[in-house]
């Protein structure tokens, strides 16, 4: 072959096979630079910073290798993203709904909403193979996956990661092995949120058959896998977090930060070792700051890039000029791919649950481009649902046109759930309530997502109750409801019904109820019931100071209908919305009731919030509750009394079978939002109520009302609210309360199930 065709096929050759930024530097006659971007959670903030900088210089980059965050910011910069896009993204990014599962609580069904109302405890585990069964991680991704895959919609097509603007790896470690797994090719959005996978916060990503977690395991500072890019030069950004003393190691955040910091250091150290005299370190300064402190986010840029320009005598030697700047600056550019008209929408599922609830959910139109906004919408309505640990999609390019592959993995891990939780209100003067039970629910039974839920309670009120949800239609708008249940509880005889000074003694009152429900869901804020109930109860005197005091048997039946809305943000500490549960029963002597009469409940509560991030908070409460014609008999009081239900007196201090109360309160957040899904914010606020109860309809008279208020201190825990408070009425009663669990759940209110 003639010398002058060798050297031509020399130079196709490289054209073809080079990637784009190493064909440049060689066109340039310039050393190649390879960028490796640390792990290091929210300190990664800085290498966007340091980009930005490195662009102001004009030093292009050839290729990346990135870990955790580091795989994050370099995906994003290998896509072709400017420094001032990956500042946009960083600082406009929801880093708080991004690590974790659940969406907006407005998007859950109603059914799920219920689900808050038994215990508010996040104390729960699961079964699986006869014995139990823990989550892989605290979050599984949903949020964050998502978060990702639209962030990087226009390299979704690309998957050879030497084909990107700029050739990129991202590292993740083997969880089997320990060993380093390095991503070159595939899904870019699989390698970056494998690559972050941080032990026991993110779950484990599964890829070939390998259990994948946070490249900081095996190679924080991807040196080595940046060289074998074929670069001359490497720019290192470390962003190590020095380990603590002991001084600073003050909690579990501390405790976990240090031992991944153990987990990191020595490799780190091993990869720092191979840097040659050619190679730049740069360590932004950031002491103080921790790997979750992502409100942080401006400081922690500005010094990834006061770090940079600091050796910017340094790093001027890596700048090209202006015309060499632009074609490589153009070069990046990456082609939009115009997103492809579907034609038909195919579903992937695992669980029990029907295609058709996730199909139909998907409301795309045929033969129109794809639409990435709604989509969103459809997969966190079905993610809502419940069933499944994550959704997601790709588009499929087949003969007959292009369409959406929707991909459902069932539960892992919570489909069936054992949930603990404890309610105490404690007056610091001798009188408690105390009650500890569980619940299990059993989702995702058949093709339309029946469920068993049932609930055991021991304590002050005892509980066993069992039904099963049974949805009608795939909409799962029409749904049944049978259920079975048994209660035990104290009534005081103090109120208006006896005498309104001396407690004379106390019933407790049993009662046996079953019920059929037929209910529809409008929408994912409100639902209706219509029922018939069937019971038999009885009430024995449990404290008596007056031998007059009656037992007797009583039996119930009759027709009821309930309605509820909820659009409350959180369930115990909302920042806005409204609650509305309306009750109304019909006792009949026809279907077995002792006697013939009405009564009805009504529970309404709004939020309002104000100033900064919402930390003022406004809540207005009310509850009625009245007995037309009812006998006055222990099973048909209403009582009032404790925290938040006229505070300053004892629990359930007052009965009877008319009932108002009205409360106002104002709490403000005293701690700052966290990052993680775990949180326990602190309140403190005060409220001003007003209740009293009546015997006979004819009695009510508004200004009869008891006023008091309190003042308290409250904690959004893991176990549940607690509250620290101290009441006072207008007759000089007052009490100081501990309590743990909704207030309103401890006084026979039941605004959930």
């Amino acid at each position: 072959m003639p010398l002058v065709f060798q050297r031509l096929l020399h130079i196709f050759i490289l054209f073809v096979l080079l990637p784009g930024g190493a064909l440049q530097a060689e066109d340039n006659n310039r050393a190649s630079i390879g960028l490796v971007l640390a792990g290091g959670g929210a300190r990664g903030i800085a290498h966007a910073g340091v980009i930005t900088a490195l662009e102001e210089m004009h030093i292009p980059i050839d290729a990346i290798a990135g870990t955790s965050m580091g795989a994050l910011v370099g995906g994003l910069y290998a896509t072709g993203m400017t420094g001032d896009e990956l500042k946009e993204v960083i600082f406009t990014m929801d880093w708080e709904a991004a690590f974790e599962d659940s969406v907006d609580r407005g998007e859950l069904p109603m059914r799920r909403k219920n689900d808050d109302y038994d215990y508010p405890s996040q104390v729960q585990v699961s079964f699986k193979d006869g014995g139990v069964a823990l989550p892989l991680g605290i979050v599984e991704g949903q949020q964050v996956r998502l978060m990702i895959k639209e962030l990087m919609k226009d390299a979704a097509e690309i998957h050879d990661f030497d084909k990107l603007p700029t050739p990129f790896r991202a590292v993740a470690t083997d969880l089997e092995t320990g060993d380093a797994y390095i991503f070159s090719d595939g899904d870019i959005v699989t390698a970056m949120r494998a690559s972050m996978s941080l032990p026991g916060l993110l779950a484990p990503v599964e890829h070939e058959g390998r259990l994948l977690v946070d490249g900081g395991l095996a190679n924080n500072i991807p040196v080595d896998v940046a060289r074998s890019m074929n670069v001359d030069r490497l720019i290192v950004i470390d962003i190590g977090t020095p380990l603590m003393n002991r001084d600073e190691i003050t909690s579990l955040l501390s405790v976990a930060d240090q031992v991944l910091g153990f987990l990191t250091r020595k490799n780190s150290l091993y990869q720092l070792e191979t840097l040659g005299e050619n190679d730049l370190l740069i360590r932004p300064t950031l002491e103080g700051v921790g790997m979750l402190d992502f409100d942080q986010q401006a400081v922690i840029f500005q010094s990834g890039y006061d770090a940079a320009m600091a050796l910017k005598e340094d790093l001027q030697a890596l700048a090209v000029d202006n015309k060499a700047w632009d074609q490589y600056v153009t070069q990046r550019h990456i082609t939009v791919p115009v997103d492809s008209s579907i034609y038909f929408v195919a579903v992937e599922n695992d669980s029990r649950v029907s295609d058709e609830m996730i199909s139909r959910r998907i409301t795309q139109p045929i033969g129109e481009p794809l639409d990435r906004e709604l989509l969103s919408q459809d997969i966190a309505k079905i993610y809502a649902l419940g069933y499944w640990d994550l959704i997601d999609f790709e588009v499929q390019h087949e003969d007959a046109g292009s369409g959406l592959l929707i991909k459902a993995r069932g539960k892992t891990w919570g489909g069936n759930k054992l949930k603990f939780g404890m309610n105490l209100i404690t007056d610091m003067d001798g009188t408690s309530d105390f009650n500890l039970g569980a619940s299990y629910t059993l989702k995702g039974l058949n093709a339309l997502g029946g469920e068993v839920y049932a609930r055991a309670q021991f304590g002050d009120t005892v509980l066993l109750s069992g039904e099963f949800y049974q949805p009608l239609d795939l909409d799962s708008r029409f749904f049944l409801v049978p259920y079975l249940g048994w209660q035990d509880r104290q009534v005081l005889t103090l109120g208006p019904e006896f005498n309104l000074t001396d407690v004379i003694g106390a019933w407790r009152v049993r009662d046996l109820r079953g019920q059929l429900a037929a209910g529809v869901n409008l929408f994912n804020n409100s639902e209706f019931r219509l029922g018939a109930f069937r019971g038999y109860g009885d009430y024995e005197v449990d404290v008596a100071s007056d031998p007059s005091l009656i037992e007797d048997t009583f039996n119930e039946g009759g027709v009821f209908a309930s309605y509820r809305f909820d659009s409350l943000d959180n369930s115990f500490f909302p920042t806005t919305g409204a609650f509305l549960y309306a009750n109304f029963e019909r006792q009949d002597e026809s279907m077995g009731a002792s006697n013939d009469f009405d009564n009805w409940q009504l529970f309404a509560q709004a939020a309002y919030s104000f100033g900064k991030e919402s930390g003022n908070t406004v809540l207005l409460t009310a509850r009625l509750a009245q007995s037309e014609d009812a006998t006055s008999e222990p099973q048909n009081y209403y009582q009032l009394g404790g925290l938040f239900n006229l505070s300053g007196l004892s629990q359930n201090f007052y009965s009877g079978r008319q009932m108002a109360f009205v409360m106002a309160q104002y709490q403000r957040r005293l701690s700052d939002r966290s990052v993680l899904p775990i949180d326990m914010p602190v309140y403190a606020g005060f409220s001003v109520e007003g209740g009293q109860l009546w015997s006979e309809h004819s009695d009510i008279d508004y200004s009869d009302l008891i006023v008091s208020g309190s003042i308290y201190l409250a904690i959004d825990s893991p176990l549940g609210p607690i509250y620290f408070a101290y009441g006072r009425t207008n007759e000089s009663q007052d009490a100081i309360y501990l309590a743990l669990g909704w207030p309103f759940l401890s006084n026979n209110t039941t605004p959930g199930r």
